[in-house]
């Protein structure tokens, strides 16, 4: 999952490339399960044995907190820092 939202805390996303993820991660979950499209296995379901997050966008969020926690503490003259300054 890392390797699928490398700096994601980083990417300006539209509602399109939201979508898209989202429909990444739920193809990833039913391979993870052997499950295909047509065993009509609802989503909840596959989230509920993944024990995955429910939503990527939720991740990318506590993934930006955490990036703006690490900048906030970061020396002045940081250029993370000068850019949110």
């Amino acid at each position: 999952m890392s390797a699928l939202l490398y700096s994601a805390e980083l990417w300006p996303l539209t509602v399109t490339q939201k979508k898209k993820l989202e429909a990444a991660h739920r193809r990833f979950q039913r391979r993870l399960l052997g499950i295909t499209w047509r065993d009509k296995i609802r989503n909840e379901e596959i989230r509920r044995q993944t024990r995955l997050k429910t939503y990527l966008e939720l991740i990318i969020k506590q993934r930006r907190l955490r990036w703006f926690g690490h900048v906030l503490r970061m020396d002045d003259d940081r250029i993370p820092k000068q850019a949110i300054s």
